[in-house]
């Protein structure tokens, strides 16, 4: 049971101020309603929402906003990004890549963008969206989601179509994509981090094309081309073009014996942590155009390699692992986004709604993470950020003092809060059919 809203949250209501040229009155006073019942801990599900306001908007209103109201998340998303870039005015960064699974039940083939998708961290097949992001963070405070897009799949049509066709493009064409539209907006260029799904030759060149410095994990199963210690010859016996050989990454790594060790330095309180053994070379890949830096990165504790790539090639080691370090934060967004903004409980089926949703979840992020900005840089003093979930915790306790404030003033609100909870607390269990003999037969069964 959970502390109703007593009324919106002022750093919600300012933070999504930037909304306003496109929505009505209404249309953002119904936005800011439902952000800040999700922040308050509310999961994303319209009749939840409902009773955290005390029934102050109805289910099928909340319904409607998000499903048929007349507004184009485009122009927000466009509005957004305009919010973000006068708000912090980035100068370089990261620019995390990576996707995500919004998970449904079997009874989900009417939401818009659900596919049978393979979910490699599940090991199984499953009914899901799958979703691409971009994510920005300068290194420090400043984190941000900048766009997504949501990935449709080639080989099979769901029934949430209605036949209509969907442009499918792989998922690094849509990292691409964001990436481009982002510039167009007045971002800067900076270092694209992704995991290994985007460590392909078509997602490097798109990112040489566009001007970016990257660095990309890649798989094992690489080849390096290395310089053949004899000359090749083809079959007539003539001098080869290709004078190199193609070696797994495993075994050029393995006769290179100088190594660095990673890690943090020792201070008063803790003694030196070696967190990465670490070997780089300058080479170039059979199936990735060009040279780079490579990087042979083992945990000693763990005992796990990664490969990173990257087109800096002046870098060590121990900047490129650094650089990649940063990739994290995209990952803490999507904890963030399922586990305190309940991101996979919003069932709602039209495109507008399930595009609203994503955009709420990412904006609130934006705000979250504003709010605790603020709140580390408020006097020019330097202070450690404090945690999302410790800011949305701030948020409950002020709402709980609200709430507190209402019930003294307006003895009502205490009967209407009881008799809200006293009416849902019973559900009544499915009558058990009973199982009859219908009919006796003689015929082969089949």
């Amino acid at each position: 049971m959970k502390i109703p809203c007593a009324e919106r949250l002022a750093f919600i209501t300012s933070g999504l101020a930037f909304l306003q040229p496109a929505l009505t009155s209404i249309q953002f006073n119904t936005l800011t309603m439902v952000a800040t019942a999700l922040v308050l801990g509310c999961n994303f599900s319209l009749t939840e929402i409902n009773r955290m306001w005390l029934g102050e908007k109805c289910i099928s209103t909340l319904s409607y906003f998000f499903s048929d109201a007349k507004f184009s998340t485009k122009e927000m998303v466009h509005l957004y990004a305009l919010h973000a870039l006068k708000v912090y005015k980035p100068t370089g960064g990261y620019y995390c890549v990576d996707d995500t699974m919004k998970h449904h039940t079997n009874f989900c083939k009417w939401i818009h963008g659900v596919f049978v998708l393979f979910d490699h961290a599940l090991k199984t097949n499953l009914k899901a969206v799958c979703i691409v992001f971009l994510y920005y963070n300068d290194g420090d405070a400043i984190k941000f989601p900048i766009d997504f897009r949501i990935y449709y799949q080639d080989t099979k049509k769901m029934l949430w179509q209605k036949g209509k066709k969907s442009e499918c493009k792989t998922k690094y064409d849509l990292a691409l994509e964001m990436l481009k539209q982002a510039l167009e907006n007045g971002f800067p260029k900076g270092i694209v981090l992704a995991d290994s799904w985007f460590g392909t030759g078509p997602f490097t060149e798109g990112l040489k094309s566009l001007g970016f410095s990257y660095v990309i994990e890649i798989k094992a199963s690489f080849k390096v081309r290395m310089s053949s210690s004899e000359p090749k010859l083809t079959a007539t016996g003539k001098i080869a073009k290709k004078q190199y050989v193609c070696t797994f990454l495993p075994d050029v790594f393995k006769v290179i014996i100088p190594f660095s060790k990673c890690g943090f330095a020792a201070n008063e309180s803790k003694a030196e942590k070696v967190l990465y053994h670490a070997k780089v070379i300058t080479a170039q890949l059979n199936s990735i155009s060009g040279k780079h830096r490579i990087v042979q990165s083992i945990d000693p504790v763990k005992s796990t390699t990664k490969y990173l790539l990257t087109n800096e090639l002046t870098w060590e080691a121990t900047k490129i692992i650094s650089a990649y370090s940063n990739r994290w934060v995209i990952e803490e967004f999507f904890r963030n986004a399922k586990q305190l903004t309940d991101m996979e409980g919003a069932t709602i089926r039209s495109e507008q709604g399930v595009t609203l949703s994503l955009c709420l979840v990412s904006w609130i992020d934006f705000i979250l993470y504003f709010e605790n900005h603020k709140q580390r840089t408020a006097d020019k003093l330097s202070k450690e950020s404090l945690t999302i979930p410790s800011i949305v915790r701030r948020a409950q306790y002020r709402n709980l003092e609200a709430f507190m404030d209402r019930v003294q003033k307006d003895a009502n609100l205490l009967k209407k809060w009881l008799g809200l909870e006293r009416n849902n607390l019973d559900k009544e269990r499915k009558k058990s059919n009973i199982l009859i003999n219908l009919e006796d037969c003689n015929a082969i069964c089949t």
